[in-house]
């Protein structure tokens, strides 16, 4: 639902509300309503996102998923990822040498010069 590239419009809880009484009357809302593309950028979160904007001095917010409520008009709830210890696994390259890829729950690296590059690389897609 929420791949990078796709426009989504996204219902999103205002993580203030609870503490509402402490703003000024009718200043906070419960939910708010983006529409953008969704993007990802190595320093977010496991659990966030980023929606593009229009805005000039804003191009992108960063989302965090457990406060998606909707998208594109479907009830979203948001299961965080059990954490796991990291899988670390050598992988033989089509030329012979030996990379290093490590999978930390959605997080993968791997110490070939295509990761570096581009934060993915086809080690990475062969390992489970």
């Amino acid at each position: 639902m929420l791949t990078e590239g796709t426009v989504v419009t996204l219902k999103v809880r205002n993580p203030n509300w609870e503490a509402r009484d402490r703003y000024a009357s009718g200043v906070i809302r419960e939910f708010s309503m983006y529409t953008g593309t969704v993007m990802r950028q190595k320093w977010f979160g496991d659990n966030e996102i980023g929606l593009t904007t229009t805005e000039k001095h804003n191009p992108f917010r960063v989302i965090r998923m457990e406060n998606i409520a909707e998208i594109d008009g479907t009830v979203s709830t948001y299961i965080a990822p059990v954490k796991t210890e990291p899988k670390t696994v050598i992988v033989h390259g089509s030329k012979g040498d030996s990379y290093t890829v490590t999978k930390d729950g959605l997080k993968s690296s791997c110490t070939c010069k295509g990761f570096s590059f581009r934060k993915t690389c086809k080690h990475i897609e062969g390992v489970i």
